[in-house]
């Protein structure tokens, strides 16, 4: 599957249309020490588009669990999103807008056989990637809902000879000004299926 130049395209998911731009920047909490330089480095070039003006606020934080935790007090439904459903709101963007979330995210089947007993319910399970991005718009005055307008990894005109991925350090690089890119930038970043890793 073929990688997006650069300087190749304009991503379908910029900044420049929206106004006060919030990023949530998803990362396994189980990581390659290899991996975490190149993490480190998407969080500081995030910070340099905050002072850039280029979005409002950006916030890392880990993949929540695959599943809900079983809770013994059912009155309330305050309980924390699954990574299935963040995914799944992931995907009804993607799909909204034509896109794909793969190869970065993955859906499989997995067999479960709790304490060696055989189950013929197969559980889903999420694959994501090391890290990606959650782009959201503030929510307008008077409505308290944000807009989520984007997610990175993510695959232009899929199955299309002009099928494109951007990776997260190809979308920043598409998106940062001239001014805050890197200098460093090339070195430390023609790797990208390192950010591309599947859990």
């Amino acid at each position: 599957m073929p990688v997006s130049n650069y300087a190749a395209t304009t991503p379908a998911v910029d900044l420049e249309t929206h106004s006060r731009v919030r990023i949530e920047c998803y990362v396994r909490s189980n990581i390659p020490l290899t991996v975490s330089e190149s993490i480190n480095d998407v969080v500081e070039r995030l910070q340099r588009l905050s002072e850039a003006g280029q979005i409002d606020t950006y916030q890392t934080t880990h993949w929540p669990p695959d599943h809900p935790a079983v809770r013994m007090d059912t009155a309330t439904d305050d309980r924390p999103v699954t990574r299935s459903e963040l995914v799944a709101t992931f995907e009804q963007w993607a799909t909204q807008h034509g896109h794909s979330l793969e190869p970065a995210f993955r859906r499989q089947d997995v067999q479960q056989a709790p304490l060696g007993l055989e189950c013929d319910e197969p559980r889903e399970r999420v694959r994501v990637p090391f890290v990606s991005l959650a782009i959201y718009e503030d929510a307008e005055e008077g409505t308290d809902e944000e807009t989520l307008r984007g997610v990175v990894p993510y695959t232009e005109q899929p199955q299309t000879a002009d099928e494109q991925t951007y990776t997260v350090d190809t979308w920043l690089s598409a998106v940062e000004p001239a001014e805050t890119a890197p200098l460093t930038h090339n070195a430390h970043h023609d790797r990208p299926t390192r950010l591309e890793g599947h859990q």
